[in-house]
């Protein structure tokens, strides 16, 4: 990976990609740069005809901590137009990842957290180690999860999205997967990496794979991905309704919480 990259990118000769985060002295936080490489990604290999599946991961202790509490900081002398820009980014990249042609296949492991549970919500399929950890944390900052609330919504629906967004509880693999966040849970490490390594396969990365004479798993299409992924959209104006086009919401409360973040104090 080049030194100033913030995830690395990488397919092999089955046709299956990996885009990992690697920010791992941040958590994986995402940040402007992360957003960038990530729309680029998923743009390139969703129009790439040799790529049959992807698979998103983190490097290091955790999935991703969300968004990267320095780079909110630093926008605390932003213009509203500015972090509307930033905001949009954001938002241009759970598109993409939801509206990818190829099987997005999530490996979470350690936690999940915030602006996190975006990408989650896009993948096809998500699974996760049994000790990881989730929360939608943004309210603990003073934030509305106004971006993420267009792809998680369709995910989870409005109940579980109340009551993890209000209370920002901390929750973790069983819950997740009561609340349809996450479709499997793994043992230990081990099963997690067999688990993912088996889905590609639906979407046709494993061609060779047979045993005692009978014949591999039936393998789906690309074509048939493709267009399974063209009939269920994410409404993308949800996020964008007001205050949802912005991280810092304007109000008196959500302007407060910005200020006090950006003092290192808490909202």
């Amino acid at each position: 990976m080049e030194p100033d990259r913030t995830i690395d990118v990488e397919a092999d000769a089955r046709g299956i990609a990996t885009i990992a985060l690697d920010r791992p002295e941040r958590r994986n936080a995402i940040d402007p740069a992360m957003m960038d490489e990530l729309l680029a990604a998923f743009d390139r290999l969703g129009a790439d005809e040799g790529v049959r599946a992807i698979v998103l991961r983190g490097n290091g202790k955790v999935f991703s901590a969300g968004g990267d509490l320095n780079w909110m900081r630093d926008t605390r002398g932003a213009s509203e137009d500015e972090v509307a820009r930033d905001s949009a980014r954001l938002q241009r990249v759970y598109a993409a990842a939801a509206a990818c042609p190829k099987m997005l296949v999530g490996r979470l492991h350690g936690a999940a957290m915030a602006g996190a549970l975006g990408l989650v919500a896009c993948c096809d399929v998500a699974i996760a180690e049994a000790d990881t950890r989730f929360c939608l944390s943004e309210v603990r900052l003073g934030l509305a999860p106004g971006i993420i609330a267009g792809f998680l919504l369709p995910r989870i629906g409005a109940g579980w999205f109340r009551y993890l967004a209000t209370g920002a509880v901390v929750f973790g693999t069983d819950m997740a997967a009561r609340a349809g966040l996450v479709h499997e849970v793994a043992a230990d490490a081990a099963d997690l990496d067999a688990r993912v390594e088996g889905h590609p396969r639906l979407a046709g990365g494993d061609r060779g794979h047979q045993a005692a004479g009978r014949r591999s798993r039936l393998r789906a299409g690309p074509g048939a991905v493709r267009d399974r992924a063209r009939l269920e959209r994410p409404d993308p104006d949800v996020g964008r309704r007001p205050g949802g086009d912005r991280c810092v919401p304007r109000t008196p409360q959500g302007a407060l919480g910005g200020r006090r973040l950006a003092a290192g104090m808490p909202p």
